[in-house]
């Protein structure tokens, strides 16, 4: 069985959840599966690792906008020799796909294969461009919605990482229900309780504080959060440190207007160890988001003992059921008292002892082998029918 797949988070989000599912479960398909062979397909330079197998086949190809990159009044004058280049180099992947008639087509990141014969899979990670279309109004977001429609309806088989975006799915994009597969993501076992004392991290305040973890775009509401701590009488308390990347200028702004430079600390570049380190340190992880396809941050603080603090949504409730302390989106106030029971109740034995039992449901090579499952199921439907014709 052959699977070729589109790399494009490689290049779209190196090392966000998606890139690291695939980073995870595709070596262990492969070992799982010894006649499994995966080709990748990567377009342009690299940033990050890329999944490692010794049948994992890379083609990478340049992208044309880096190798052709020009500046100032020369872009337009060299935009048709690049959009020409860019054609050929699709041309010639297209040559390739065109030929591959055993094989199963996966992309990372709702891309097609244009002329393709064999059959597709496609993974939905989240709705929320469809949940929340007030946030993704831009022309080029209408078609990155038609696209991924485009996706699942063209698509034998649709994974979806959680029953909650099952849900959201049927409701935008009906769907035959035996083509729909729920398969939960995982975290790295490098999070974990450490024994022995854990030390305070340069650049880390001395005193007690509370973590945010993650991308800060709207739908994340890490705004609600940094409103709701300037208003809390308890930050004198703890510190927020936030994992992410570098303050944006308007962000900067934000927080010299609230008088909140010396207590928000920002850390940047934080691989797994020191961010297992920073679960364990904290006093708790706050995940305040309007919407969420699955989170990974909420296994990785339950895998560390780390209390959270969340937003009472659907797939919070449904990965991390009842050990968050949890706030309604709808009373802004209710975050500010969920944030003074995780002042106060600390590493409370009975949460943690019930965080550790609940995140062993979840582990990649769980989801490496459902994913089997599906390709298996997909492929055997292509021969039989193949075999009937």
């Amino acid at each position: 069985m052959h699977l070729v797949v589109d790399g494009l988070i490689f290049q779209k989000d190196p090392y966000g959840g998606i890139a690291r599912l695939y980073r995870e479960t595709l070596p262990r398909i492969c070992d799982l599966a010894p006649d499994v062979q995966i080709t990748l397909f990567i377009d342009g330079p690299l940033v990050a690792s890329l999944p490692e197998h010794s049948r994992i086949q890379v083609k990478q190809t340049p992208a044309v906008k880096h190798t052709l990159r020009v500046r100032g009044g020369w872009r337009t004058a060299f935009y048709p020799f690049r959009r020409l280049a860019s054609q050929a180099w699709s041309f010639t992947r297209q040559l390739w796909l065109r030929d591959r008639r055993d094989a199963i087509w996966h992309s990372t990141y709702y891309t097609l294969p244009g002329v393709w014969h064999g059959p597709q899979v496609v993974t939905i990670y989240d709705m929320i461009h469809e949940q929340y279309p007030q946030f993704f109004n831009d022309p080029l977001d209408e078609v990155a919605r038609r696209q991924k429609r485009r996706c699942i309806e063209q698509a034998a088989a649709v994974i979806c990482i959680s029953q909650t975006t099952r849900r959201q799915v049927e409701r935008h994009y009906p769907q035959d229900p035996p083509r729909m597969r729920v398969i939960p993501v995982a975290c790295s076992p490098i999070f974990r309780r450490l024994e022995q004392p854990v030390e305070i991290l340069p650049g880390l305040p001395s005193e007690p504080f509370l973590l945010y973890v993650g991308k800060r775009v709207h739908y994340k509401n890490f705004a609600g959060l940094l409103e709701a701590y300037r208003h809390w009488q308890g930050r004198g308390k703890a510190s927020l440190v936030v994992v992410g990347d570098p303050w944006s200028r308007a962000e900067q702004q934000r927080l010299v207007q609230a008088g909140l430079m010396e207590r928000v600390h920002l850390l940047s570049r934080v691989d797994d160890v020191m961010l297992c380190r920073l679960y364990n340190l904290a006093l708790a992880l706050v995940f305040p988001s309007l919407e969420e396809g699955f989170g990974i941050p909420l296994l990785e603080a339950m895998a560390c003992g780390c209390p959270i603090v969340a937003s009472r949504i659907p797939a919070t409730e449904e990965v991390a059921a009842d050990f968050p302390i949890y706030f309604d989106l709808a009373r802004s106030e209710t975050l500010s008292i969920a944030l003074d029971q995780a002042l106060l109740s600390g590493r409370d034995g009975a949460r943690v002892a019930s965080g550790l039992e609940r995140v062993k449901r979840f582990s990649w090579e769980i989801t490496a082998r459902l994913t089997l499952e599906v390709y298996r199921e997909v492929w055997n439907h292509v021969q039989e029918f193949n075999g009937n014709a």
